[in-house]
């Protein structure tokens, strides 16, 4: 490629797709430190073959890695200093190491497989002021996503001028992605959520098929919090960032990680098997997101 045709390919609209491995898919929750290896390296195979050379970025929870120990420094529920305690800084480092430890293997699965990842830790490209995500546009995770590498980010601890400290979840910064790198002019087309359930549930148990503004109040009260340590807020939390993104014009479908070849699919054809399979949340008519 010439310098005139890179220029100008640096400086066209790209679309982005997010992917969330969720932490109850790649860990096990109850379990202190412990990585589903099965289902991170078949994840990652997926990707792998799902991937059309598009722009995308990977985020994953912290299941078991980081959750006890954000409960343990009072980082939960967004947590951090009050102007009458101290930080626990020593907490916080904790929390960040036990949530990178995961990310290291997270990344390491997907250059195995054969995927460009490029490690992205929200710490490094936004704060927060009072637990809501702040910050200028993402350069440094723009330019990846322009080279054609695979920013992967996850859930972290990030310094907040309020609070001291705050978690930012990997729903937060999918939020946050989906605003900040507008300017930048790359924009968030669609997500996909892979958790260890079938999708959204109502009450009895059964799949939500599509969430839309006639039943985005009744899906958000069923789908409830996680079971196991989560300071994050679980199915619940993810709903919330799903339909916040849906009122920006932003699909999100989610879906069973535990079911082989799904993600793939949902990569490699955005209306196939995948769709049916899990829960499309978006508005019933597409809203301007941008207004």
């Amino acid at each position: 490629m010439s310098a005139a045709a890179a220029e100008r390919a640096w400086d066209e609209r790209l679309d982005v797709t997010l992917v969330k491995l969720g932490g109850s898919l790649i860990t096990d929750k109850t379990k202190p430190r412990t990585v589903a290896n099965e289902h991170l390296r078949r994840l990652a195979a997926e990707i792998a073959a799902g991937w059309s050379g598009n722009g995308l970025v990977v985020g994953h929870g912290s299941g078991s890695f980081g959750h006890p120990e954000a409960r343990a420094a009072g980082l939960a529920g967004g947590g951090g200093a009050r102007p009458d305690s101290a930080l626990d800084r020593m907490g916080v480092a904790r929390t960040q190491s036990a949530a990178f430890e995961l990310h290291r293997l997270v990344v390491g699965s997907l250059v195995e497989a054969g995927v460009p990842a490029y490690s992205q830790l929200p710490s490094g490209f936004l704060t927060a002021c009072d637990g809501e995500p702040d910050g200028p546009p993402p350069a440094p995770l723009a330019a990846a996503l322009r080279q054609g590498l695979v920013p992967v980010t996850m859930g972290d601890v990030v310094v907040d001028r309020t609070r001291g400290a705050s978690i930012a979840s990997t729903e937060t910064v999918f939020e946050f992605l989906a605003r900040a790198l507008v300017p930048l002019g790359i924009e968030v087309r669609r997500a996909l959520w892979l958790g260890a359930t079938a999708g959204v549930l109502d009450g009895a148990g059964r799949l939500v098929p599509r969430i839309d503004a006639a039943n985005i109040g009744a899906a958000s009260e069923a789908a409830g919090g996680s079971p196991a340590v989560d300071v994050t807020g679980g199915m619940e939390h993810r709903l919330a960032t799903a339909w916040a993104l849906a009122r920006r014009g932003v699909e999100s479908l989610i879906i069973d990680g535990r079911r082989p070849g799904l993600l793939e699919s949902a990569l490699r054809r955005p209306n196939g098997e995948a769709e049916s399979a899990g829960t499309l949340v978006r508005p019933s008519e597409v809203e301007d997101a941008r207004q």
